[in-house]
């Protein structure tokens, strides 16, 4: 039986949160919330000054924010209010990250080294804006000095991604997407002023994250099982998963940027992030579903395209990776599973993983970055083989801990095209093309050291392209897809 008082979590009340969560069974595996505070509702970015004073008796204030113009529902400048604000107590530094070629802003080390170049003149910080802005603000502020970071406030202007909340950063490194341990902010400000006012497709973009809510999860249950992360706790994912499906239920509603639906997203997406910080990892929220996204990002350099709402990227992705969880508790067949044959080589291994990846610079930097990380999740694989026999023996009582964890593809998919989301990978703010989704679904698990359904899939014989395919003509039967 689930806590009734995880089901109901407030998002703003940090010390009711922390005490439900050492109330759990095997709390010692939960991470504390290093942050002081979260205001969600109308005018809280006003507020900034009082913050910052919560954090600092310093006067000098660093303000991080990119080029986009960003109104409040009134139509007013919001960066500029908030440094007008700042400004009536604080020296104020606006320091805004662009891209020489003119494109939307990357997390890049390089970008985060443009920050810490402004710290040392700097007591507090305060980033504006985006995921992109508030990963780089995390990161910029740990890896400076971790033993002291300079304290952080991120104000955020979307209701777009879960990251404004937790303590990694989502980097791209060697042009290889990496989720990286970072810091809290310390405060984060939601004015649903401000994130009302954003474009629809910034706030579906949000929406669109939480769809990993009904696969990430269970990705890391798997992992756990077999014996490939041993972090796993059902209450991270127990505090959002009620929540998320009223959301499901109120997609017409977000459609119509419904107020109140926007107040509840705001607090959804943002108890997704704490998900992430509790346990210290971003697998809560962050799957197979996730991995496609990011070879998408990774590609578009090649491509000479935009990245797209990194949300409906995963909400799309998403359907993809709910399509394999519902063949595998519908379909799987574990008695005709070969065990022998579920070990390849690393040799082997080795070359899928360059013939996927070195296309996609000339130095090998991306393909060798891949094959470094994977190459873990393969050794942990050979080292735990007992598992797996453990695993295909009881795969009843697998299905029946999970399935309550799951939603019914359809019923994901019918979600979004009712919030208007977009579905296909093909109707994404920068569409992408079919060969490069394609690519993306069948080589995302060589990416990264994470183990998710794809690799029993692809270990256990499954993964191949005829069972992908098949995949994708079930999601273009939902109108979803490529």
């Amino acid at each position: 039986m689930i806590d009734e008082r995880l089901i109901n979590s407030d998002a703003t009340d940090l010390k009711g949160l922390h005490q439900v969560m050492m109330e759990q069974p095997n709390s010692e595996k939960l991470c504390d919330i290093d942050m002081v505070d979260i205001a969600i509702g109308s005018g809280v970015a006003m507020k900034v000054s009082d913050a910052v004073k919560k954090l600092t008796v310093g006067k000098r204030v660093l303000m991080v924010s990119d080029p986009v113009v960003i109104l409040d529902k009134e139509q007013r400048p919001v960066k500029e209010r908030i440094k007008k604000v700042l400004e009536k107590n604080y020296q104020v530094e606006w320091l805004v990250i662009d891209e020489p070629d003119g494109s939307i802003v990357h997390c890049t080390p390089e970008n985060a080294a443009r920050i810490q170049e402004h710290l040392n003149n700097a007591d507090c910080v305060v980033g504006v804006g985006s995921g992109t802005i508030c990963d780089l603000c995390k990161y910029a502020t740990y890896y400076a000095d971790k033993d002291n970071s300079k304290p952080l406030i991120i104000i955020q202007t979307a209701l777009s991604v879960n990251a404004f909340s937790d303590n990694a950063s989502v980097m791209l490194i060697s042009g290889v997407k990496r989720t990286v341990h970072s810091i809290y902010p310390k405060i984060l400000l939601i004015d649903l002023d401000i994130v009302a006012a954003a474009p629809p497709e910034m706030n579906v973009s949000g929406y669109g994250d939480l769809i990993a809510t009904w696969t990430a999860p269970v990705d890391w249950y798997l992992a756990n099982v077999m014996g490939m992360n041993s972090g796993f706790h059902s209450a991270p994912s127990d505090m959002i998963r009620t929540q998320c499906k009223r959301l499901l239920e109120n997609s017409e509603k977000l459609a119509t940027g419904d107020e109140k639906v926007l107040a509840d997203l705001a607090n959804v997406l943002t108890l997704s992030g704490i998900s992430m910080g509790l346990a210290n990892e971003s697998a809560p929220a962050s799957g197979s579903e996730h991995v496609m996204s990011h070879l998408v990002d990774m590609a578009s350099k090649i491509r000479k395209t935009g990245i797209c709402y990194h949300g409906t990227q995963v909400a799309v992705s998403g359907i993809i990776s709910s399509l394999l969880w519902d063949y595998l508790l519908k379909e799987f067949d574990p008695s005709k599973v070969d065990i022998a044959s579920c070990y390849p080589d690393a040799d082997g291994m080795k070359k899928k993983v360059f013939e996927a990846f070195d296309w996609l610079d000339e130095d090998h930097k991306a393909a060798n970055e891949c094959w470094s990380d994977y190459s873990k999740k393969l050794a942990t694989w050979e080292a735990n083989k007992d598992r797996l026999k453990a695993f295909l023996d009881n795969f009843d009582e697998f299905k029946s801990k999970v399935s309550g964890w799951v939603q019914d593809p359809a019923y994901i998919a019918s979600s979004m095209h009712k919030a208007k989301a977009p579905c296909r990978y093909s109707k994404l703010n920068f569409p992408v093309d079919a060969k490069t989704a394609r690519w993306a679904i069948t080589n995302c698990h060589l990416m990264r050291n994470r183990f998710s359904v794809i690799d029993l899939l692809h270990y256990t014989g499954v993964w191949n392209e005829k069972f992908v395919e098949m995949i994708i003509s079930r999601a273009d039967a939902l109108d979803a897809g490529l």
